[in-house]
């Protein structure tokens, strides 16, 4: 039998099934937020008891919630999309708070852009150690971490290798980019102005006390502009979740651990 308002009833079906549909998509963003953020807490350091305790879930809930939602291919950049945008509007990053620019270009290069004098001549190296500039996208200001030396130090022609193995990372405030020139108006942001211990910057095998690795040292520094600033990139659960199970956590500090922090270099706060 055919329906007499066979138009308005077939809108109302594609209605429902449109609402199944963004219901189904909205409840695996949210199992995707879940599994990003388990990921983004452990790498944090912490235990999965606190994590229940701070999603207000069950510890034994955690295994199968770290695990991402199986996705249609159909639906998969809609699911993908709202879960990013939930991380955005919980970053707050249309505020007033700095945004991570990028990882993708070595210290030397970061400091060509700002107008940094390089340590050494080009015709012995470069400082190819990792830099990270962050940007306020209000008013320009903006943090860079870099080192003035290779992961390998600086040039030492008196050792069999050619480098020396002692190095150290920089922390810049800059009021604004002007490519090349802006180098001047920096100031220096010190390892204790984040809370951390003096000499945590320095890195190598070349000095007499053992140091941590160029790497190391950058992950420390990041990781304590990121938690003085509340500098938050929505990449992060997302590179989280793909990072290697086994790898070294991203943020070795403990949440409200003063033990721990005072064994990576961290100055416990009042």
């Amino acid at each position: 039998m055919t329906s007499e308002h066979s138009y308005r009833v077939g809108v109302a079906a594609a209605a429902v099934d449109a609402a199944r549909t963004r219901s189904s998509v909205a409840d695996l963003a949210q199992r995707q937020v879940l599994a990003g953020a388990i990921a983004l807490m452990r790498a944090e350091g912490l235990s999965d008891r606190k994590i229940a305790t701070e999603l207000g879930i069950s510890k034994s809930s955690i295994r199968a919630m770290s695990a991402e939602p199986t996705v249609d291919p159909a639906d998969r950049s809609d699911v993908a999309r709202l879960a990013h945008q939930v991380w955005v509007d919980v970053a707050d990053l249309a505020g007033e708070r700095f945004v991570v620019e990028g990882d993708d270009i070595p210290s030397f290069e970061r400091m060509a852009a700002h107008g940094i004098e390089p340590a050494f001549p080009a015709s012995l190296g470069h400082a190819d150690t990792t830099s990270r500039e962050y940007v306020q996208m209000t008013t320009g200001e903006r943090i860079l971490v870099f080192s003035q030396s290779r992961w390998s130090g600086f040039p030492d022609q008196s050792v069999e290798s050619g480098w020396d193995h002692r190095g150290s990372y920089l922390v810049h405030r800059c009021p604004g980019l002007e490519p090349g020139v802006c180098a001047e108006s920096h100031t220096v942001i010190r390892p204790a102005d984040l809370g951390l211990d003096d000499g945590v910057e320095i890195y190598g095998s070349g000095w007499i006390d053992r140091k941590p690795t160029a790497h190391q040292v950058w992950k420390l520094l990041t990781a304590a502009i990121e938690e003085c600033f509340e500098v938050f990139d929505p990449s992060y659960p997302e590179l989280e979740l793909r990072r290697r199970p086994g790898t070294t956590l991203r943020y070795p500090i403990r949440a409200g651990r003063r033990d721990a922090a005072t064994e990576v270099g961290r100055t416990p706060q009042s």
